[in-house]
């Protein structure tokens, strides 16, 4: 399972608290090999258009932005992410 989680902020309070909450969910749910990192370039707020962070980016897409962090919905950001991966490529004509 291969996936890349995105803190983009500032590094204050509610971005340090974001990486907790991921950090945690990433070993409940069992997801190895992620990279979990924290951004503070302002380039990176600009590029996905952070108007308030921090900003929560999976995979790419930016999932949420803003100081309430709820975990269930972290959680929920992370397995949209997970779920195309469990069901192969759908398809076909």
């Amino acid at each position: 399972m291969s996936l890349e989680i995105r803190i983009i902020g500032k590094g204050c309070f509610f971005c340090n608290e974001l990486r907790k909450i991921i950090d945690d969910l990433v070993v409940e749910m069992g997801i190895s090999g992620a990279k979990v990192e924290q951004v503070h370039e302002v380039d990176e707020l600009l590029e996905y258009g952070v108007v308030n962070p921090p900003a929560l980016v999976v995979n790419g897409k930016l999932k949420m932005m803003g100081r309430v962090l709820v975990r269930s919905r972290v959680r929920r950001a992370i397995e949209e992410e997970l779920a195309p991966a469990e069901g192969g490529a759908g398809g076909g004509t």
